[in-house]
C-alpha cells in the first residue's frame, strides 16, 4: 500500500498543564452527543488500576448524576481476559495462555535457583536469597516486556575485562533462566510480563480480525513495551480507535527530538548515547519508533488547551549541550509565573509548610489540591500536619504493610525471637495497641506499667524464664504481677523453640501467638485483611528453600517476605485534597501542585545497581538504561509544572543528614534565576505556628524551700556528696521520693559494675574465707549468669577478672607482709549526727597488726580526687570510720586511722590501685590522715545544719564542679537557666 493511501492514525496528545482524565472524559461527553447510553458503549483501555480509579473521579465530576460509564480495563492486568470479557472470548483457543504464577510462588521458585547456584561453602541467608531473587524477578521481567528471549543470552561473548563478580552473575544466569522456565512449563505457569504480552498479542490479532463499531480509546499509556506498542498501534488506526498521550512535546524541534535517539550512527557503526534517557520526552519518542508513528500525525486533544508555559518546561528539561542557547531566550521563555519555591532547614519544617498552604488553599471554593513527593515520610509528615486542623487526607501510595499496626505487631513477635525475649522486645509486644485491645485493655496495661518498671536496669538472663526469675528475686516481690506474666508467658512460650524449627512451622506458630493476642483483632480492618492474604500466600507456597530459622536473621527475612505489602487507604478523605507519588500522579492534575522532597536521591531516585547484568551486557540485549527511571521522573514533574499554581519545596536536611538539591530544582533555578519567586512568607507562617503567643521568661535557678518536717529525713553516708554540690538533685531524690528510672536492657553502667563486684567480694568473704584461688572462679561463673549479652560478657569479664584477681593478690600480700586481716564486709550501719540518722553500709574493713582499722571502699571507676576530697565532697570513708568508732558497725571496733580506695580499674597498663583519700599538702582546710574522720564528722554536721535543721534553699546545681551525676537536670530545667544568670559560689 502506497503512502497516499495508508490510513491515518487518530492518535492524539494532551498538552502540559491539562489533567489527562478530565479532558479525556470531557471529549468522550461530546462525542456521545445527547444519548447518555453511548457513553457505555466506550472501551477505555488504561494502564493500570489507579488509572480507573482516576477517570472514575473525572467522569464524576464532569457527568450528571446517574450516568453510565465506559468500559474501562487496565492493559496491565493479569486478568486481562476476564476483563475485556466477550471482546476476548474465547481467548485461549490459538494460544495455550496459562495461570500466572502467584508472586510469592514465584519469588521462592528464583530464590531456590539462586541458592543453588550458591557455593556450598558460602551459602546465602534466607533474607539475601530473597532480595537477589526479587532483583531476578525484575529483570526477568524487563527482559520479557522487551521480548528479548532467553537463549540469546548464551551467544553474548562476554568482554575479557569485565569484572568477575559480573562473570560469575553471567555465569549463573545462564544456569538459572533455562531452569526457571522448565519449572514454570512443568507447572503450566507464566510469569507476570509474559502472560501479559500473550494477552495483548491476543487483544491485538483480535481487533485485526474484527474490529467492531464500538469506540476504543487508549488513554495515558506510556510504557515502551512492545506488545503495548503494537496493540496501541493497532488502535491507532482502527476507524473507530483513538490513542491519547499525555504530555508529547510538539513543539519541540525536530533536530533536538532527532538528538533524542539513543543511538547515532556516527559513520563507522552506531554508537549508544548515555544521557538521552533522562529526558522526560525520551519514552514517548521511543513509544512513538515502536508503534511506527510520526510525531507530525499526532493531533491536539480537541477539549485540551495549549499551555503558554510549556516551551519553558522543554527548555529546562532539555539536553546538557542544548542548554547552551538559554543565553539567547527571551525573558518569556525562561519564565514560569505560577510556580513558586521555598528551600526549608529540615524535613519538619517543609512539611509543616506544606500543610499550610494546603490549609490556605482550602479556603477557595472548589479548589484542588495535591501533594506529589515519591518521598514517603514527608507524606506521613504532612499528612499529620493537616490533621491539627481536621483535615484526613488519604495518600494514594499507601502504607507499607510493616509499618501499619498488624505489620508491627508481627515484627515486635520477630524480633522478640532474634533477641531471645529481650525485656524491651516483651515490652513493644505488651503495649502494642492491639494486644488485649477489649474491655479488660485497662487492667492489662496496669500489668504491664509494673512490668515496665519491674524490668529497668541492665538485663540479667535470657529468655522468658530469665524476666520470671528477675521478678521473683525482686527484693519485694509482687505476686500479683508474677500471676499476670505467668499468665503471658503460656502464651509467648510457643516461640521460645522458634530458632532451628523449620521456617513453615514457625509461621503458623506466630499466626496462633498473634491471634491469641489480640483475640483475632490482628486479621480485621484493611490493613489486617491484607496482611492476611499475604500471610495465606505464604503459608500455601513452598517454603523448604527458607530452610530452617535462623533467629539472628529471622527480622531481616520477614522485612524480605512483605517489603511489596502495601496498604492503600479507603475512600473517606477529604475531597479536595490528595497525596500522590509520582505513579499516582502521571494522570491527574489539580488547582494547585506542590512537588516537594525535591532533593537528589528522592526526586529523582537513583536506581541501584542490577546485581545480575552488567551495564555492558544490558546495552548488548538493548535493554533500558538504569537512566530511564530518572527520564520518567522528569516527565513526572514537567507535567506538574504546567498546573495553574505549582509549588516546589525542599529541605536543607532531612532524618539521615544534610542534602542536595534535586538536579531538576537547580536546573530550573538556573534557567529562570530570580524570575523563580520565593514564597518566604510560607516558611514564616509555618514557623509561627507552634509558636507561642506571648515570650515566656526564662526559666529561674530552682531554689525549693520545703517545710521543717518535709527536711527530716534520713540519710546516706553517700549522699552528703550530692546534698553539698547539688542540693536539689538530693531534694528530687530524698524528699520528693522521685527514683532514677535506668532504661530498659540498659547496657552495663559503673552503678551495675559495682553492684556486681560487690556482690562476688561480699561471696567471697563471707563463703570462701577470702581463698585467693576462688575470687576469680567465684567471678567468672556469676558473670555468665548475670551478663545475658555474649558481647557484654566478653568485654567484662576479662576487666572484672582482672581487677578481682589484683584484689586477692593484694589482699594475700597485705596478710602476709602488714600482717593485716579482714575484719568484716558488706556489712550495714548507722550513727546520729545532730540527730538525724545516718546509715551506710562499708564495702570492707582491715585490722591492721598493732590493732587499728582500715576503711576499704571498692571502685569500678576512678576513685574521688584530692581536691574533691580535700573540698568536702567525698565523705563516704571518713564516715564510716566514724561509725567503726562508735561501734555501730556489727563485729568490728577501734580507731580508723587508715582510708583506702581499691580502685579495680586499669592505670598504666595494670588492673588495680590503691589510692589514700587524704592531702599530703598541710593547710587549714586540708585534712591530714589522723583528723579525717573529725573532718568528715564537721562537714555532715554543716550539711545536717543548714539543709536538714535549717532553712537553706536546696539550689540547683550549687557547685557544678563537683556534681557529677545528671540524673535530675531535665527536672531542673538545666539547659534554660544554666549560663543565663551567674551560678553563685557561695561557700558550704
Amino acid at each position: 500500500m502506497d503512502k497516499g493511501s495508508a490510513p491515518r492514525a487518530h492518535i492524539f496528545n494532551v498538552p502540559l498543564g491539562n489533567d489527562l482524565c478530565d479532558v479525556t472524559a470531557q471529549w468522550i461527553l461530546q462525542s456521545a452527543g445527547a444519548d447518555p447510553l453511548a457513553i457505555s458503549n466506550n472501551l477505555l483501555l488504561l494502564p493500570n488500576n489507579r488509572a480507573i480509579k482516576a477517570m472514575t473521579e473525572a467522569f464524576v465530576r464532569l457527568a450528571a448524576p446517574g450516568m453510565l460509564l465506559p468500559h474501562m480495563v487496565a492493559v496491565g492486568d493479569m486478568q486481562l481476559d476476564e476483563a475485556l470479557g466477550p471482546m476476548l472470548d474465547p481467548i485461549d483457543v490459538d494460544s495455550a495462555i496459562w495461570p500466572v504464577i502467584a508472586p510469592f510462588e514465584r519469588l521462592m521458585l528464583l530464590a531456590k535457583l539462586v541458592k543453588d547456584q550458591q557455593p556450598g561453602d558460602d551459602p546465602l541467608s534466607p533474607a539475601e536469597a530473597l532480595r537477589l531473587a526479587r532483583k531476578l524477578a525484575e529483570l526477568i521481567d524487563a527482559l520479557e516486556v522487551d521480548q528479548v528471549d532467553f537463549s540469546h543470552f548464551v551467544d553474548i561473548k562476554i568482554e575479557a575485562d569485565l569484572a568477575g563478580h559480573w562473570q560469575s552473575a553471567y555465569g549463573a544466569l545462564l544456569q538459572i533462566l533455562p531452569a526457571y522456565q522448565a519449572a514454570l512449563t512443568a507447572r503450566k505457569l507464566m510469569g507476570p510480563a509474559e502472560r501479559r504480552n500473550h494477552l495483548l498479542a491476543a487483544l491485538e490479532q483480535r481487533l485485526a480480525h474484527n474490529m467492531g463499531t464500538d469506540p476504543i480509546i487508549a488513554v495515558g499509556i506510556t510504557t515502551s513495551a512492545k506488545a503495548v506498542a503494537r496493540l496501541l498501534r493497532r488502535v491507532a488506526l482502527m476507524p473507530n480507535g483513538q490513542v491519547i498521550l499525555p504530555g508529547v512535546d510538539l513543539n519541540l524541534s525536530d533536530a533536538r527530538w532527532d538528538d533524542l535517539s539513543p543511538s547515532i550512527d556516527d559513520g563507522s557503526g552506531l554508537w549508544r548515547r548515555h544521557n538521552v534517557e533522562v529526558h522526560p520526552q525520551f519514552h514517548l519518542k521511543h513509544l512513538l519508533e515502536l508503534m511506527g508513528i510520526d510525531r507530525s500525525e499526532i493531533d491536539v486533544l480537541p477539549t485540551a488547551r495549549a499551555e503558554p508555559e510549556a516551551v519553558a518546561i522543554s527548555e529546562i528539561f532539555c539536553l546538557p549541550e542544548h542548554s547552551i542557547d538559554w543565553q539567547q531566550l527571551p525573558t518569556p521563555r525562561k519564565s514560569l509565573p505560577q510556580a513558586k519555591w521555598i528551600e526549608a532547614e529540615d524535613s519538619a519544617q517543609e512539611a509543616k509548610a506544606i500543610a499550610v498552604r494546603i490549609r490556605g488553599a482550602l479556603e477557595v471554593a472548589a479548589k484542588r489540591v495535591a501533594l506529589i513527593t515519591p518521598d514517603r515520610e514527608l507524606a506521613v509528615r504532612v499528612a499529620g500536619q493537616l490533621r491539627r486542623w481536621n483535615i484526613d487526607v488519604d495518600d494514594s501510595a499507601g502504607i507499607p504493610l510493616l509499618q501499619t499496626p498488624p505489620g508491627t505487631l508481627v515484627l515486635a513477635l520477630v524480633d522478640a525471637i532474634w533477641s531471645r525475649f529481650s525485656a524491651s522486645s516483651i515490652l513493644a509486644i505488651a503495649k502494642h495497641p492491639l494486644v488485649f485491645a477489649g474491655p479488660q485493655r485497662l487492667d492489662w496495661l496496669d500489668h504491664v506499667r509494673q512490668l515496665d518498671l519491674a524490668l529497668r536496669g541492665t538485663a540479667s538472663g535470657i529468655g522468658l524464664a530469665a524476666i520470671t526469675r528477675r521478678l521473683q528475686t525482686a527484693r519485694k516481690p509482687n505476686e500479683a504481677l508474677i500471676g499476670w506474666w505467668c499468665g503471658v508467658t503460656a502464651l509467648l512460650s510457643p516461640l521460645e523453640n522458634a530458632d532451628g524449627q523449620p521456617f513453615g512451622d514457625v509461621l503458623a506458630t506466630l499466626r496462633d501467638v498473634a491471634t491469641a493476642l489480640t483475640d483475632g483483632g490482628i486479621w480485621r480492618g484493611a490493613s489486617g485483611r491484607e496482611l492476611g492474604r499475604n500471610w495465606e500466600d505464604v503459608s500455601a507456597s513452598d517454603l523448604s528453600t527458607l530452610g530452617r530459622v535462623d533467629a539472628t536473621g529471622l527480622v531481616a527475612t520477614f522485612k524480605e517476605i512483605f517489603s511489596g505489602a502495601v496498604v492503600r487507604p479507603p475512600y473517606g478523605g477529604h475531597p479536595r485534597v490528595a497525596i500522590y507519588g509520582l505513579l499516582e500522579a502521571r494522570l491527574q492534575q489539580a488547582d494547585l501542585l506542590i512537588c516537594s522532597g525535591l532533593n537528589e536521591g528522592t526526586w529523582p531516585q537513583i536506581a541501584q545497581p542490577d546485581p545480575w547484568l552488567a551495564p555492558a551486557i544490558r546495552r548488548h540485549l538493548k535493554l533500558p538504561t538504569l537512566d530511564r527511571n530518572i527520564g520518567l521522573s522528569a516527565h513526572d514533574l514537567a507535567t506538574a509544572l504546567g498546573a495553574q499554581e505549582v509549588l516546589l519545596t525542599r529541605a536543607r536536611r532531612d532524618r539521615g543528614g544534610p542534602t542536595v538539591a534535586s538536579r531538576f530544582l537547580l536546573r530550573i533555578k538556573a534557567l529562570m534565576g530570580e524570575a523563580l519567586a520565593v514564597d518566604d512568607q510560607l516558611l514564616a507562617w509555618a514557623d509561627a505556628l507552634d509558636r507561642p503567643t506571648e515570650k515566656e521568661p526564662f526559666t529561674t535557678r530552682p531554689l525549693p524551700m520545703p517545710s521543717a518536717e518535709q527536711r527530716l529525713v534520713s540519710l546516706s553516708v553517700t549522699d552528703f556528696d550530692q546534698l553539698k554540690s547539688d542540693p536539689y538533685s538530693f531534694y528530687a531524690k530524698r524528699i520528693l521520693g522521685l527514683p532514677v528510672l535506668e532504661k530498659v536492657d540498659a547496657e552495663p553502667s559503673f552503678a551495675w559494675r559495682g553492684s556486681l563486684v560487690h556482690d562476688i567480694l561480699e561471696k567471697w568473704f563471707t563463703h570462701d574465707d577470702c581463698a585467693v584461688d576462688k575470687l576469680v572462679a567465684r567471678a567468672d561463673a556469676l558473670l555468665a549468669q548475670e551478663a545475658s549479652d555474649p558481647l557484654l560478657r566478653t568485654l567484662w569479664q576479662p576487666r572484672i577478672a582482672a581487677g578481682l584477681r589484683w584484689v586477692a593478690d593484694e589482699t594475700k600480700r597485705l596478710m602476709t607482709e602488714k600482717g593485716r586481716v579482714v575484719a568484716v564486709a558488706e556489712q550495714p550501719g548507722t550513727v546520729h549526727i545532730k540527730g538525724i540518722a545516718v546509715r551506710g553500709r562499708v564495702d570492707r574493713i582491715d585490722r591492721t597488726a598493732d590493732g587499728d582499722l582500715v576503711i576499704i571502699d571498692y571502685k569500678t571507676g576512678t576513685p574521688p580526687s584530692t581536691k574533691q576530697v580535700n573540698a568536702g565532697f567525698a565523705l563516704q570513708l571518713g564516715l564510716i570510720g566514724y561509725m567503726a568508732q562508735e561501734m555501730a558497725i556489727k563485729g568490728v571496733s577501734g580507731m580508723a586511722s587508715n582510708f583506702e580506695y581499691w580502685s579495680l580499674a586499669k592505670k598504666k597498663d595494670v588492673f588495680g590501685h590503691i589510692v589514700v583519700p587524704t592531702s599530703t599538702r598541710p593547710a587549714d582546710n586540708k585534712p591530714e590522715r589522723g583528723d579525717f574522720v573529725a573532718f568528715a564528722v564537721e562537714q555532715a554536721e554543716i550539711a545536717i545544719g543548714k539543709w536538714i535543721l535549717g532553712e537553706a534553699p536546696f539550689t540547683a546545681k550549687l557547685h557544678p564542679e563537683f556534681a557529677f551525676y545528671g540524673d535530675y537536670d531535665q527536672l531542673m530545667r538545666l539547659q534554660e537557666w544554666n549560663g543565663r544568670q551567674a551560678i553563685s559560689e557561695e561557700a558550704v
